[in-house]
């Protein structure tokens, strides 16, 4: 059955809550009226969580792509292929000088439905990539490990196969909503039905997976020979990052518009090779009458101690060690403070467990809590404060739901926070600021900020009515839903 827009995902909705997976769930539910089939790229069947969402019913198809699950499809034999293998040894070489250009050749190439394709089995068993690849490591990595070089290019190559190779359902316009994965799925399917292709892009896919690979501790990095210590990226940290880096280009290269939240984002896009032309801006919105009813009681119910809290799951990008490491410093100095993070505990036990070990070390284990996931609308009302020190974000919704409350926000300097914070152009900066920006991996910085909230009552005050203001005039849902109603009426003819 084609439906009017196939949504494809990775590592989102639904089976993580929060972030893009709101997103999602809010157009499904909003857009009643658009028929959606789902892709959802995850990384094994074995692994796969429970849904935390029911599907609507406008959701007519669902479909999963594991990337790590193996592949044996080996085609017809005795096919001669090798215009093929000319066609991949060209388009490697021209990818060393940044040359994308080949990409939707060889993505027909290895296409399981044409004849010739170059199959998995060539690849993983085949002579002729084993001589392709001898050649690239002899040329490129000659005094690095071929056992680590080859063994990390087979682990490459086996989800772009799975992507390839996915059973693509059929629909009027494919939307992902990231590069990396969804974007190569998203331009596959364009490619194979000629329907159109958008990305909405949150957070930046690329930035994101440079932070992973360089914290990654499973890359094999080669000891360095200096005496000097340095912050050298290894070379298959290297590799990692091209081959990220290109997977972007092929969703840009792909898709008839590319979206993202604010004017920074849009800029980087550009930089890592989108058409400008192509590009646009759609913020996240939020449904300020749902919020409305909590902030009449937010006065009410801030009584007792006061309440500092970090919003978001427990894991290294969210960096909730800086957070704990200002708690103990406001602490020294308003010990009555107490301090939460409010967000799910189970994505990364061992990096929870040094978290837990470091409010021990600290002596915060009387004031400080771990709450797992909760109803946020029980735990806005009554925060004194609400800080992010994530490392990596992009238009988040806990900042627009504290803001739209009258809470004072302390956030760190990443996506669009700042302009969250203080305003994306004069009309809006005149409004003034909801809270303070702070460097990031900044304790000190952050525990100032929150010091300067909790003992300003009048400045609190302020930077609560100036967040309610700007929430109010710039980031309302309905304009936001609005916006997706079109792009999809304009692209598959949506009503």
């Amino acid at each position: 059955m084609k439906t009017d827009v196939c949504m494809i995902l990775e590592g989102s909705y639904p089976y993580v809550v929060g972030g893009v997976s709101t997103w999602v769930h809010d157009i499904l539910t909003s857009l009643s009226d658009v028929s959606f089939s789902l892709v959802h790229i995850g990384v094994s069947r074995e692994v796969a969580d429970e849904p935390k969402y029911e599907l609507p019913p406008n959701v007519l198809d669902f479909r999963q792509v594991p990337l790590m699950d193996s592949i044996s499809w080996r085609g017809p034999r005795f096919q001669n292929k090798r215009a093929a293998w000319k066609a991949l040894d060209r388009f490697i070489e021209e990818l060393s000088v940044n040359d994308t250009s080949g990409v939707r050749n060889i993505l027909e190439r290895l296409d399981p439905a044409r004849a010739g394709a170059i199959t998995p089995y060539d690849v993983f068993h085949g002579r002729q990539f084993w001589d392709l690849l001898v050649d690239r490591y002899e040329k490129f990595y000659p005094d690095f490990s071929f056992i680590d070089f080859f063994w990390t290019l087979r682990f490459m190559a086996l989800p772009l196969f799975r992507v390839v190779h996915a059973d693509i359902p059929e629909a009027r316009l494919y939307h992902a909503t990231c590069t990396g994965y969804a974007g190569l799925l998203g331009a596959v399917a364009s490619l194979r039905t000629g329907a159109p292709m958008v990305i909405t892009e949150h957070g930046i896919y690329t930035n994101e997976r440079m932070i992973e690979i360089t914290q990654a501790h499973w890359i094999y990095r080669e000891k360095s020979t200096s005496m000097v210590p340095t912050k050298q990226v290894g070379a298959l940290q290297s590799l990692w990052m091209r081959k990220f880096e290109l997977l972007s280009r092929i969703a840009y290269d792909g898709s008839a518009r590319i979206y993202t939240l604010y004017e920074g984002n849009r800029q980087l896009q550009v930089q890592g090779g989108a058409n400008p032309e192509k590009t646009g801006i759609i913020p996240n919105g939020i449904d300020i009458e749902k919020f409305d009813g909590l902030s009449l009681s937010h006065q009410d119910k801030r009584r007792g101690p006061p309440r500092v809290c970090m919003v978001g799951r427990v894991a290294p990008i969210k960096d909730v060690k800086t957070f704990i490491r200002a708690a103990k410093m406001i602490s020294e100095e308003m010990p009555e403070v107490r301090f939460q993070v409010l967000g799910g505990r189970d994505e990364d036990e061992s990096y929870l467990d040094e978290c837990e070990r470091l409010v021990r070390v600290l002596s915060l284990k009387s004031v400080f809590e771990f709450t797992g996931a909760v109803d946020m609308k029980e735990y806005y009302p009554g925060m004194s404060a609400l800080v992010l020190t994530s490392i990596s974000e992009a238009q988040p919704f806990v900042l627009l739901e504290a803001m739209r409350i009258g809470i004072p926000v302390v956030a760190s300097s990443v996506g669009a926070c700042a302009e969250l914070v203080f305003g994306a152009g004069p009309d809006d900066e005149a409004i003034g600021p909801a809270g303070f920006i702070t460097n990031v991996r900044s304790p000190r910085e952050t525990a100032d900020a929150v010091l300067s909230i909790l003992r300003n009552p009048d400045r609190a005050n302020a930077m609560g009515a100036a967040g309610r203001e700007r929430v109010g005039r710039y980031y309302v849902r309905r304009n936001m839903l609005d916006s997706y109603r079109e792009v999809y009426r304009q692209f598959c003819g949506g009503s």
